[in-house]
């Protein structure tokens, strides 16, 4: 009759709403209610010494390493690729140019932009010191050099437009020399395609014009000026062309492939033109800053035209950093030093801006990226020393730190969790991007602090309890808890003294 009693104590116990924390409290309660019933012994059960010990807090998650930092590379200008410096594999350092762009057009930009720039200078010298008849000279052969650069720009912008014009955009439309001209590809934009037919037709008088200009005799000034309004109304035309290719439709007529080499051939003359009309406007100002220098040379100087030189110089310096600034363009060129991982670009192809064509890994240290749950962020603080392990070397740890700990949430498979960045401290030649790493992220540590199973710790809304062995009995007595290890120990802050025996719902103790 005493067991049954003793037996009905422990499944009341059983049926309240506690929690244990290591496991399955109720099997084990059930357990030890069982071995009770047999026995009839109060003293029989499972136990453990409280006792004083290190204790190590810890999360456990994986992620996959990558490096710190990956760069992808594009241009900011069409062009045609000139050269290639760099292949995927290849080691290149910050500052390194990978890939070129066809860029005579640019260089002879910078050419002329000097030039201009010198003779600006030269200029304002000969207002400040006075004009000597050596200067006079000079002058009259800078004027002569750029009287023959802008009819070399002349002519090169009709080459260019003639090009542009009837080798290229040509492809696009059936009898473009002629009123019936229409545009090949099929086009939704039925108010686009008229107006670019319309403008096909309108081009012709246009670089007949243009054509004429090359030996006229009128004044070289004004065929310049002709010649530049002449460019313009070509480029408008290939500009309204290339966005009517870009709404094409392909069809059985026009297929994709064949609507793309239109328009790679479109933008190259896009490219031609544009670089055309660079090299005129360069050569007009020029040659119209050598006319003035001559004329002012002749006629000697005011204060005011000193002053207005003087700004004229400094313009030059700006057109001259602007003509470095496109020419910069044309090279693609390494921000950082690391291993070129991608590698599109092919020698002759043209290229439009936004493109990526190169990526670089960094060099130096990699990282992981994990995922978190809510409950291990709040454990987990920048600095935090970590232990990583890598599928590849499942026996060799490696150390890493805590870096980066999001201060909210993401979605990630439906739930959310915080995405951590963990470091690796040192460089390694085995570490490598995509490699499966696990992580031991170590978020507290203590020593010499008082330790009992985890499994015997009962939960009860906020408030925490053992069973204590004492003078033959099982006292439930509160407690107060500190950190827990995923080895199945949890720290004791209050409420339990070293040698105190605890009813443990885990693992079995030795009886006493």
């Amino acid at each position: 009759m005493a067991s049954q009693k003793r037996l009905m104590r422990v499944l009341a116990f059983v049926s309240r709403p506690a929690v244990a924390i290591g496991g399955a409290l109720i099997i084990s309660i059930a357990s030890v209610a069982f071995v009770w019933f047999l026995t009839g012994n109060s003293s029989v059960g499972i136990y453990s010494a409280v006792a004083f010990g290190p204790i190590t807090e810890e999360v456990d998650v994986s992620g996959t390493v990558k490096a710190s930092q990956n760069t992808s590379l594009s241009f900011q200008t069409v062009g045609q690729v000139a050269s290639i410096h760099a292949n995927v594999g290849d080691h290149v350092t910050a500052g390194s140019t990978l890939i070129t762009l066809a860029n005579e057009t640019q260089s002879a930009a910078v050419a002329l932009a000097k030039a201009n720039l010198a003779t600006q200078k030269a200029r304002l010298d000969a207002l400040t010191s006075g004009t000597r008849p050596e200067q006079i000279s000079i002058d009259e052969t800078s004027v002569s050099q750029a009287k023959s650069a802008l009819e070399n720009a002349i002519q090169h912008a009709y080459i260019n437009a003639d090009d542009a014009i009837h080798a290229k955009s040509d492809s696009s439309f059936s009898n473009p020399r002629v009123d019936s001209v229409r545009l090949i590809p099929l086009v939704s934009d039925t108010v686009l395609v008229s107006k670019v037919e319309k403008e096909r037709i309108d081009i012709r008088p246009v670089l007949k014009n243009m054509h004429s200009l090359i030996a006229s005799s009128t004044d070289i000034g004004q065929r310049a000026d002709s010649m530049q309004s002449d460019l313009k109304a070509v480029a408008v035309f290939l500009n309204d062309l290339s966005e009517a290719l870009f709404k094409a439709l392909p069809n059985g007529v026009t297929p994709a492939k064949t609507i793309a080499s239109y328009q790679t051939l479109v933008d190259t003359a896009r490219s031609e033109v544009s670089g055309a009309l660079m090299t005129l406007t360069t050569a007009q100002t020029a040659y119209r800053s050598a006319s003035g220098l001559l004329a002012l040379a002749r006629s000697g100087a005011t204060q005011n035209d000193i002053d207005a030189q003087r700004a004229s110089v400094q313009a030059g310096v700006a057109r001259l950093a602007s003509a470095k600034a496109n020419l910069s363009r044309t090279y693609l060129v390494a921000p950082i030093s690391g291993t070129v991982s991608q590698q599109n670009a092919h020698l002759g192809e043209t290229v439009s801006p936004g493109v990526p064509l190169v990526s670089i890994v960094a060099d130096g240290k990699y990282q992981v990226d994990a995922r978190v749950s809510e409950i291990d962020i709040t454990k987990i603080h920048l600095g935090d020393p970590v232990e990583v392990t890598l599928a590849s070397y499942p026996n060799k740890t490696f150390n890493a730190t805590v870096t980066t700990v999001p201060p909210s949430a993401t979605k990630s498979n439906g739930g959310d969790s915080y995405k951590i960045v963990v470091t690796f401290n040192d460089t390694d030649a085995r570490i490598k991007p995509g490699l499966s790493a696990n992580l031991r992220i170590i978020t507290a540590g203590k020593k010499n602090v008082l330790l009992v199973p985890t499994s015997s710790i009962i939960a009860n809304g906020a408030r925490y309890f053992v069973y204590v062995k004492s003078n033959g009995a099982t006292v439930k007595k509160q407690i107060k808890i500190g950190i827990q290890s995923v080895s199945g120990m949890t720290e004791i802050t209050s409420g339990l003294n070293a040698g105190d025996v605890v009813l443990s719902f885990g693992t079995r103790a030795t009886n006493s």
